[in-house]
């Protein structure tokens, strides 16, 4: 049988004999040190970033469970190693512990344990420590003014222990940086941000990730800001005097990477402008069928990447020439079997008149003429039966052959003798 010497110790006691330092008052609960356990023997560590790896001899004692580890923690105030794991396996022979910090020396300590509760003496001190972290992308740009876009470039990390990276974002009136993306691949090199906002500056950094998940601090940063939109056009002007149309007119755009131009048109300055037409020339004549018609209409640049300048709060009104003034103080009496008619019309614009004589024919047939080319401002029909009832109306011509509204219609008829 083995011969035994057993030690019965307050915890500070126990815990002051691995970290040197004098015993503590009021002792929680006790702590049984057997020499005679094996203490481990250790063949070594490697230490990583924010890890290390300890393998020791295998423990062929039967009457050992498994083995308690000590550690210090640097920069707390209490430097004394506490327990930080178990290893509940005699047979076990290895023991990583994660969650370190970088470039940290650590001490370490070993200790078997039984079943009972009884513990060896605690091995040799080691001192670890962990490496310093990887360095950030030394390499990092952006380029800006792209459309509603960004593109990043960076060196590959020479480092093979990087698996890729994390793109992280920063607006400009925004003090905190948001996630952006996740590439994978230490190669990759590239990223561009898409469906940003126009005229925007974006701040941009990277951080290399390794393949165990730890970042490196980040880049330098890099600020981007994005193409603006195309400016507003400007001096936007609109005809009235035309004859069934308006043609607009405006500053030429100073873009440098000009496409063409879109008019948007309404029938009301405060409607919905649709899209009326495409063109490059700065002048664009509307087509209208009608006399005296208004629009409304708003023109944008477009750049070559599709950007488009805003719409104009106001817009510019249009309108066709306006019908001549219909002839006032109309009227009309038969004379010796014939009508005479006369009016007076003080509009400029008008160079002759249309009479339109309308023949009952019927009490539910007519028919109309048009007498054109009138140029006074009076008329006598000859052309008229008895017992028969004529309409007649008037109506001022400019000299593009607009009408203007008919005057009422006057009847006139005379009975046979």
């Amino acid at each position: 049988m083995h011969s035994s010497i057993r030690y019965v110790l307050s915890t500070s006691l126990a815990l002051s004999l691995f970290s040197g330092c004098a015993p503590q008052p009021a002792p929680q609960k006790t702590v049984t040190i057997d020499s005679t356990l094996p203490t481990p023997s250790m063949n070594g560590f490697i230490a990583d970033i924010t890890s290390a790896a300890f393998e020791w001899k295998p423990i062929e004692d039967p009457r050992v469970n498994g083995l308690y580890i000590y550690r210090n923690t640097p920069g707390a105030e209490d430097q004394k190693l506490q327990r930080i794991a178990t290893v509940d396996s005699r047979f076990a022979t290895h023991y990583v512990d994660n969650d370190l910090k970088p470039a940290t020396q650590y001490q370490y300590r070993f200790s078997s344990f039984t079943k009972e509760g009884s513990e060896s003496v605690g091995s040799e001190t080691l001192l670890v420590a962990t490496q310093p972290m990887i360095a950030p992308v030394s390499f990092f740009q952006s380029v800006g003014n792209m459309p509603r876009s960004a593109k990043l470039l960076w060196r590959p990390h020479p480092n093979g222990k990087i698996s890729g990276y994390v793109i992280e974002r920063q607006d400009a009136n925004d003090q905190k940086w948001n996630v952006i993306a996740t590439i994978t691949g230490r190669l990759n090199a590239e990223f561009i941000d898409r469906d940003l906002k126009d005229g925007q500056v974006y701040f941009y950094r990277i951080k290399a990730v390794t393949f165990d998940k730890l970042s490196t601090e980040p880049s330098e940063v890099t600020k981007v800001v994005t193409k603006p939109l195309p400016p507003e056009i400007k001096n936007i002007t609109a005809t009235n005097n035309i004859p069934r149309a308006i043609t607009l007119t405006w500053e030429p755009s100073p873009l440098s990477d000009f496409s063409h131009y879109n008019i948007y048109r309404s029938s009301t300055p405060n409607g919905s402008f649709d899209y009326h037409v495409k063109l490059e020339a700065t002048t664009f004549t509307d087509k209208i069928t009608e006399d005296g018609k208004f629009y409304f209409y708003k023109v944008t640049a477009v750049d070559k990447d599709g950007l488009e300048s805003t719409l104009s709060p106001v817009a510019t009104q249009g309108s066709t020439l306006s019908k001549p003034q219909t002839p006032i103080a109309y009227e009309g009496k038969i004379l010796n079997k014939a009508v005479e008619l006369q009016w007076s019309n003080n509009d400029p614009r008008t160079v002759s008149y249309t009479v339109v004589k309308t023949t009952k024919t019927s009490w539910i047939s007519r028919e109309s003429i048009d007498i054109n080319n009138i140029t006074e401002p009076r008329f006598h029909d000859g052309d008229i039966k008895p017992d028969t009832t004529y309409l007649y109306e008037i109506m001022s011509v400019d000299k593009d052959g607009i009408r203007s509204l008919p005057t009422q219609a006057i009847e006139l008829s005379f009975e046979a003798k």
